[in-house]
């Protein structure tokens, strides 16, 4: 055999047995049991078929549940939303679903943080990517889909079974877990545990640690919603799952799921988006339905309807899913009296109101600094008590100040509660970690 023969197939054998080691490798040390993911794509695979499916990210698996809205409906329904799945996961899962079943609708979920995700040539980490692309059955579906995420040159990353975020961990706990998972059969029965949260089924995730009322707090001021960014990439992807649709006529419904107003109100800019929404959809031929703009009488949300400031509790989601399939599927609600014309009508209409505090340590660690996020309630009818705990004893250093520049004890380290009030009435109640030494 000549040479030119034996080094090319040196090459081959050398390169399929290394891919064989890398399968064997990523089948030891895949840290995948806790993920619901998994289990969301393993239940995709089984249904006879699907009728309704929601598509987007995080939001879709903590906002419908198919526990009521197959009842509602009377239809099959299936959310497909995974933890920051981009606008290309939600793609390639609905090219999936499309090859498998005849779906008469699909729910686009249009969350501001998807669509701002930065574009194919910036993006560096691509775990959310990888959580879909090794689910998806299709090898040209998947193919496509690991070629759309980035440039070439993390092509050899998205195509070893090993590599960079690629679910993996030497972390004996983790390990052992996994192990006695296997050997239990857990892991092969799609059990998902987890003490904070449970799987409702078919996508549907239900985290069990409901905010308390009242205090949404944040230590950092959040910038505004960058609708500058949205890219190209999410704009032609979207037009290639309107495509999709169109072909195998399906409907397409284009919404987006409520957030606290806190989150939104923070942001400062959410009718820029909501706009954004309204004219990407519009100049397509779609309507689009921003229940972030829901009026109070049909759609009134609490902080213990969340588990942090934009994804629902247990009882968030259960709640929500009836309001959406009372708009959408029973019309118990009037579809042309649903919305407010724009966020800052809504905001405009609530009573008195602070949503929750920005608490910040100054940077020489002596102080905090108070922010209430509010909506139009004035400054001068807010109030303060502030108390500071220290070895599990807790004194009161203010008591109604208006005063939002609050000097904390020398050197010590503990925690720090503020009391806000508007004109007395109590609003918040939120806590902080501090530090000044």
């Amino acid at each position: 055999m000549s040479k030119k023969i034996r080094i090319p197939i040196k090459i081959a054998i050398f390169t399929i047995i290394f891919y064989l080691l890398c399968i064997c490798v990523s089948a030891v040390f895949r840290d995948d049991y806790a993920s619901y993911g998994r289990i969301l794509m393993h239940e995709l695979y089984e249904q006879d078929n699907i009728d309704i499916m929601y598509c987007g990210a995080s939001h879709v698996s903590h906002g419908i549940t198919a526990k009521i809205a197959d009842k509602e409906n009377g239809k099959n329904n299936f959310s497909t939303g995974t933890a920051a799945q981009t606008i290309n996961g939600t793609y390639a899962i609905l090219r999936q679903a499309v090859k498998l079943y005849k779906i008469e609708k699909v729910f686009l979920e249009l969350d501001f943080a998807v669509a701002t995700q930065p574009s194919v040539k910036k993006r560096k980490g691509f775990k959310a990517d990888y959580l879909v692309s090794r689910y998806i059955k299709d090898p040209c579906i998947r193919f496509e889909y690991l070629t759309s995420i980035s440039t070439p040159k993390y092509y050899i990353n998205h195509f070893l079974p090993i590599g960079k975020d690629k679910y993996m961990t030497l972390n004996p706990k983790d390990l052992a877990y996994r192990f006695k998972s296997i050997v239990s059969g857990d892991y092969f029965n799609y059990v998902y545990e987890d003490e904070d949260a449970e799987y409702d089924g078919k996508g549907c995730l239900l985290d069990l640690r409901p905010v308390k009322n009242g205090t949404f707090e944040n230590n950092k001021d959040e910038g505004p919603i960058r609708v500058w960014d949205v890219t190209d990439d999410w704009k032609n992807t979207v037009d290639k799952i309107i495509a999709l649709c169109k072909e195998n006529n399906i409907e397409l419904i284009f919404y987006s799921q409520p957030c606290t107003d806190f989150y939104l109100h923070e942001k400062g800019n959410y009718d820029e988006y909501y706009q954004f929404c309204k004219d990407f959809t519009s100049s397509r031929g779609f309507d689009y339905y921003d229940f972030n703009l829901a009026k109070e009488k049909y759609q009134l949300l609490e902080d213990e309807d969340f588990h942090d400031d934009n994804h629902f509790s247990k009882q968030g989601v259960y709640k929500w899913t009836q309001i959406f399939c009372d708009y959408f599927f029973t019309h118990k609600i009037p579809k042309d009296d649903m919305f407010h014309s724009s966020y800052a009508e809504k905001i405009a209409l609530q009573k008195d109101k602070i949503y929750g505090l920005v608490m910040k340590m100054s940077d020489d660690k002596k102080s905090l600094d108070i922010t209430p996020i509010k909506n139009h309630v004035e400054d001068s009818r807010i109030t303060y008590d502030v108390f500071v705990k220290v070895d599990g004893k807790e004194s009161q250093v203010c008591t109604k100040t208006p005063d939002k520049h609050i000097v904390l004890p020398a050197k010590q380290s503990g925690t720090v509660r503020v009391v806000s009030f508007i004109d007395g009435v109590e609003q918040t109640n939120c806590k902080t970690h501090f530090t000044t030494f």
